[in-house]
């Protein structure tokens, strides 16, 4: 049995790391009938093999385990390359000396798709825009399924009942290799240096990005940050409609007091929904919330259930969530926030001179220094951790610096420190694998830590913690 995609037939691929989206590229390829190879660098006991059995609890995909082939094996059609997977590995390079296709995990996945995509990416905010366009979307009556970055592989939602609407999280590692993903509509949230060391560069980061409107034709729509110089002058040939905070649009929205105000040249001025329905607080929650009226309404959605949709709308893990308030001291998860700007909008959100912040973790080859004022401003205490440690210790001014290693011994400083009406805040600014397997681990174990200190204080109060949970 083969597989026809992109023109080409598929009788044998590779699927290059076996994570999320590398055992849904394999599960999609296996029920075309596929031969696939995985490899992984990771020995066999680290990776979830049961997640690779078929129906009848086989495997039925050839393994190399534990090492990284340099020259790609014979009779190889295509290469399903994971996000993780950096484009300059030797295998990689040799397959694209030889022609062979590399394909993003998505890339894979959207010709099989039977229904409309939305696109979207950004350096910070994505997976909030993504869950809350789904939420608008459904209000307005549409079947959706969210997936992409967000934590569902596109490639594991393929098989389905027609007509659904795929709004896709896309990182600028999925889009790196994409080359015929075409959305319906798609959306630049803000760009910010990120990913410097797999990117090289700000140009590498941008072009990465903005390949995600390269494929879209005139009947489609990209929708754009107006604040962001960057985003507001991006090419594509679709229509573009813009978000602003900060002042009027000829076709998109704007915040116009309280109220978000679509404006269509043709179709005239109407009210999307109220700031105050926004559930989430920072001023980026309210342009994410923005950018994803105008991808529903790209896809037809009515806005009459727009702001109950926001209202209950409850945000996502790890991003700015509030794991507890204890002794009037609010502890904040913010362990997605891997990049300085991420925790410029987090720490913008919060009051000066109040927070407990902890930073650190593997640097992402981006400067931390446009940290130093804003961390001087509103940090009354510092708490640095990971391999990072060293370099944000030189580089904020002004701020109390306290190098502690660990995540275990930041926590048990900040609750030694913080007092009534403060904040605990974990907002890195760098990734977590110097000490974890992802984000989401680190800011588990964030939860664990914080939720041991409230069962502490009821075992000592005799059951009444003057705490809740978030």
């Amino acid at each position: 049995m083969t597989f026809e995609h992109q023109q080409r037939t598929l009788n044998r691929v590779l699927v290059y790391g076996l994570g999320s989206s590398g055992i849904a590229a394999v599960g999609l390829l296996r029920s075309r009938g596929v031969a696939v190879l995985g490899v992984d660098r990771r020995r066999q006991e680290e990776i979830d093999l049961a997640a690779l059995a078929g129906p009848g609890g086989e495997i039925g995909v050839e393994l190399a385990l534990g090492s990284e082939p340099v020259d790609l094996p014979p009779d190889i059609d295509a290469v399903v390359v994971s996000p993780g997977v950096s484009l300059d590995r030797p295998l990689l390079v040799d397959a694209g000396d030889k022609g062979v296709p590399i394909l993003a995990e998505v890339e894979l996945a959207f010709p099989l798709l039977n229904g409309p995509v939305v696109g979207i990416t950004g350096s910070n905010g994505k997976s909030t825009t993504t869950a809350m366009t789904g939420a608008l979307l459904r209000a307005a009556g549409f079947e959706v399924e969210v997936c992409g970055n967000i934590g569902v592989p596109l490639a594991s939602v393929v098989d389905g009942p027609g007509g659904r609407i795929f709004v896709v999280e896309l990182s600028s590692f999925q889009l790196e290799t994409v080359a015929t993903f075409r959305p319906r509509a798609a959306a630049l949230l803000n760009i910010s240096p990120d990913h410097l060391d797999r990117h090289k560069n700000m140009a590498g980061y941008v072009a990465a990005k903005t390949n995600l409107f390269a494929r879209q034709a005139r009947e489609d729509c990209a929708v754009l940050n107006a604040d962001d110089p960057l985003v507001r002058e991006v090419g594509t040939r679709a229509r573009k409609r813009f978000f602003s905070r900060l002042g009027k649009v000829e076709d998109g929205c704007h915040l116009d007091g309280d109220r978000v105000v679509e404006i269509d040249p043709v179709e005239g001025s109407t009210e999307l929904f109220k700031r105050s329905d926004v559930a989430q607080q920072g001023e980026h929650n309210l342009e994410n919330a923005m950018a994803a009226a105008l991808l529903a309404r790209a896809m037809g959605a009515a806005p009459a259930g727009f702001s109950a949709a926001l209202a209950r709308f409850e945000g996502l893990s790890h991003r700015m969530e509030t794991v507890a308030l204890l002794d009037g001291v609010q502890w904040i998860d913010d362990s997605k926030g891997t990049n300085v700007s991420a925790v410029l909008k987090s720490l913008g959100s919060l009051p000066d001179g109040s927070v407990h912040l902890i930073l650190g973790g593997r640097g992402k080859g981006e400067s931390f220094e446009p940290l130093t004022e804003l961390v001087a401003r509103k940090a009354r205490r510092v708490y640095l951790i990971g391999e990072a440690s060293g370099e944000l210790s030189r580089t904020l001014d002004g701020a109390v610096l306290e190098e502690v290693g660990d995540l275990e011994e930041a926590v048990t400083r900040a609750a030694r420190e913080a007092s009534d009406g403060e904040s605990v805040l974990l907002s890195p600014a760098c990734t977590s694998f110097d000490q974890y397997a992802n984000f989401a681990a680190r800011g588990d174990h964030f939860k664990r830590l914080v939720l041991a200190l409230v069962a502490a204080k009821a075992r000592s109060s005799g059951g009444s913690t003057g705490a809740s949970d978030g």
